[in-house]
């Protein structure tokens, strides 16, 4: 983007588009630009943030009913961690939605893994407790996993991009058209100005595609999950 800023102040000072054009298209440009890439950020913002901390609730879910399985024994405990370990090694490899776009079986092994040791240890004592806690915790799971699905979809459509990238080069081409020959101050004003247009479409194009930090979504978090199971936490 650096480079980008000063090919384009360097354009600017040497060299003007087209003649002057009114001001009020700029002022227009800029106005729609910023009603549109300022809603589409706040909520695909909004729907990155949630997406984390579903992610966060659904592997603290996961880790919860590992840890409990122990109770039921150390070989329902190494089952449960193969299964989950599973998940979580497709995920790091593939990315967080991997389970959502290819079908997958952690959910259901767990069930029946959890029926399996119900029939071998019965449900005397804490082991009652440890079965109900962990049927309901797949039973959270099931409902975190369906608010991940719908969130995922909820992408920008083609035709608002359309719209979004259609106003952006009207804005830039009008601002590209005020006089700044040989005028560093202004070349530079209009260089950043242009600069933060496209930083503001990187932006929200990273956030419609969830991958505003660095690392994959949720990978820390599936990382985490296969060093408890490995014992490494």
């Amino acid at each position: 983007m650096i480079i980008i800023f000063i090919v384009l102040t360097l354009t600017y000072l040497n060299y003007n588009i087209v003649n002057e054009v009114d001001k009020i298209f700029v002022t227009l440009s800029t106005f729609l630009f910023s009603i549109f890439i300022g809603f589409f950020i706040s909520r695909q913002s909004g729907r990155y943030g949630e997406i984390r901390k579903l992610t966060a609730d659904f592997d603290g879910t996961m880790s919860a009913i590992y840890r409990a399985m122990g109770h039921l024994g150390e070989d329902a405990q190494k089952r449960t961690g193969e299964i989950i370990k599973n998940h979580y090694e497709m995920i790091v490899k593939n990315g967080w939605d991997y389970p959502f776009t290819n079908k997958t079986t952690t959910i259901t092994d767990l069930h029946k893994l959890m029926e399996e040791t119900v029939k071998e240890k019965g449900l005397d004592g804490v082991k009652g407790a440890v079965v109900t806690r962990n049927m309901l915790g797949l039973q959270d799971l099931q409902k975190i996993r369906k608010n991940m699905v719908s969130l995922r979809e909820e992408r920008i459509p083609s035709f608002q991009w359309l719209l979004i990238c259609l106003i952006a080069v009207i804005l830039v081409t009008t601002v590209s058209t005020i006089t700044s020959v040989d005028s560093l101050v202004i070349s530079l004003i209009k260089a950043a100005f242009v600069s933060s247009v496209l930083v503001a479409i990187i932006l929200l194009r990273q956030l419609d595609d969830l991958k505003l930090f660095s690392g994959k979504i949720g990978e820390f978090s599936a990382q985490d999950a296969i060093n408890i199971i490995e014992g490494k936490k």
